[in-house]
């Protein structure tokens, strides 16, 4: 069993622009690094809060790829071409992509140099998708060495991901800090034993090793809000994780820790 270095009792995730009072509130703050000036994420971290960039780990925007000269050759393929996530027009990286790499690791390291307390990988839940379980044997080992490298990059600094929670998780749980699960948790989920096993393989993960476990969602203000909110905490109860309900999408604003949908600049 080791000690974790990731503590506190609440998290929040915000895409948008800061500063936003109310992220105050909180103890692990997961921003996007573009959004925030120097000063608002000192002030942040005057206020005791853990302040985590968010870098993506093998999701690229077609802008982001011409600036560092990634041919479509080092993006994973799936059966019409590179792989297009159609909602958010990003491509997903070849993780053995040499510029990719460099790119990813120059981030980590360029933002815990700037004054952020860590990083945020997102995206490595793709080396999961039955699009790409063909070629599991090489593509979970290639993620679980860029994570190892952005650990090198971050040094002292603390090291979140996000998915990657089935297969990634076991190759990767000696160098994370924090793990998180983002997923749509809908009350009739929790009458099966597969969720159930699940959060309890994660937590025998992370009680070994010290790693922080969250659950993330995002939880509508519509009628079937509360039941989805309910199913939500219970879950972080019973299994010891915090855990985080967006409003809406993670750009638009933030649920406060008193409940209170609080709009974004």
């Amino acid at each position: 069993m080791r000690a974790p270095r990731l503590r506190g009792r609440t998290f929040v995730v915000y895409y948008g622009y800061g500063p936003l009072p109310e992220i105050a509130e909180y103890d692990i703050a997961i921003l996007e690094p573009a959004g925030w000036r120097p000063e608002d994420v000192q002030a942040l971290k005057a206020r005791g809060v853990r302040c985590i960039a968010y870098v993506s780990a093998m999701e690229a925007t077609r802008a982001t790829l011409a600036r560092l000269g990634i041919p479509d050759r080092q993006l994973l393929q799936v059966a019409d071409g590179p792989w297009l996530h159609d909602p958010f027009d990003t491509y997903v990286v070849d993780p053995r992509s040499g510029p990719w790499r460099q790119h990813v690791l120059g981030e980590a390291g360029r933002l815990v140099a700037e004054g952020w307390d860590g990083v945020f990988l997102d995206s490595l839940g793709d080396v999961e998708d039955q699009k790409v379980q063909d070629r599991a044997a090489w593509l979970l080992p290639a993620a679980a060495d860029l994570v190892r490298e952005v650990r090198a990059a971050v040094g002292q600094g603390l090291l979140l991901q996000n998915n990657g929670i089935f297969l990634l998780l076991p190759l990767v749980a000696g160098l994370i800090d924090g793990i998180c699960w983002e997923g749509t948790f809908e009350p009739e989920a929790t009458s099966g034993p597969w969720l159930r096993m699940v959060l309890e393989q994660i937590a025998k993960v992370v009680g070994q090793e010290g790693i922080m476990p969250m659950l993330l969602s995002e939880i509508a203000a519509d009628e079937g809000e509360a039941a989805r909110l309910g199913v939500l905490g219970e879950l972080s109860r019973r299994y010891g994780f915090l855990a985080y309900a967006a409003p809406f999408d993670y750009a638009r604003g933030i649920r406060g820790v008193d409940g209170q949908v609080v709009l974004g600049r």
